[in-house]
């Protein structure tokens, strides 16, 4: 599997601040534009069934890595999307992807069935999953805009909303977790771009934090503390 490292700096604030972040954006000589169509993401997070994946994040392991089945679009019963293996290591992060080649049956599936027909999907590279046994633990969900600055891309994150899967039989979009309304910003480049993202970055009126929506799904209280807006 080939990756594409790049560096990743995100930062977090106050979702009512979005109009503010906005008018910066416009304003910024960066040239900030929109790279495409704003879109609903969703994604199935799994874990072991001790948690580990989240205890790695909650202890600020440098390398630490996330399993999910991620959709693009509004659609819950059903939905045709790619498994991620999103990883960490510090300031740097890639993804290995693995598509999915027909739609899975999501809302009211029990979470065991879930896993086995992801496992039935897996190819060699992804027989750890298998392994490990890992089982769905987070239905996540949010609206993304895309924006571009040169070789630095940006994506707001807003509209957080979060399940919590550990204690049910079946998947469910209902009883959300009380999530905190953030808005999580994230700046990204090919590595031998670092600079122009550090330029950007340190422009932007929010503070470059760690922030895990992982975190916010499974310890609300956990998770990062919104910036306030200075602009």
């Amino acid at each position: 599997m080939q990756k594409d490292v790049r560096y990743e700096i995100k930062m977090v604030g106050q979702a009512a601040a979005y109009s503010r972040l906005r008018m910066f954006m416009r304003m910024d000589r960066s040239g900030l534009r929109e790279l495409y169509p704003a879109r609903v993401v969703q994604s199935i997070y799994f874990d072991t069934i001790l948690g580990r994946a989240l205890a790695e994040n909650m202890a600020g392991i440098s390398h630490r890595e996330k399993i999910r089945f991620r959709w693009y679009g509004p659609e819950r019963a059903q939905a045709r999307g790619t498994l991620e293996r999103k990883v960490r290591e510090n300031m740097l992060g890639w993804k290995d992807l693995l598509p999915i080649d027909e739609e899975l049956a999501i809302e009211g599936t029990r979470r065991s069935d879930f896993a086995a027909k992801i496992y039935s999907h897996l190819t060699p590279p992804w027989n750890d999953v298998r392994a490990t046994q890992l089982v769905p633990v987070q239905w996540i969900r949010y609206a993304r805009e895309y924006y571009n600055a040169g070789n630095v891309r940006v994506t707001i994150d807003r509209k957080l909303k979060t399940w919590d899967q550990r204690s049910r039989q079946t998947l469910a979009s209902r009883f959300r977790n009380p999530t905190p309304d953030v808005m999580i910003v994230e700046a990204k480049c090919a590595q031998e771009h670092y600079d122009e993202l550090q330029a950007l970055v340190g422009r932007f009126p929010m503070f470059a934090d760690k922030c895990s929506k992982f975190v916010y799904a499974s310890h609300p209280n956990e998770g990062s503390h919104p910036s306030m807006l200075q602009i």
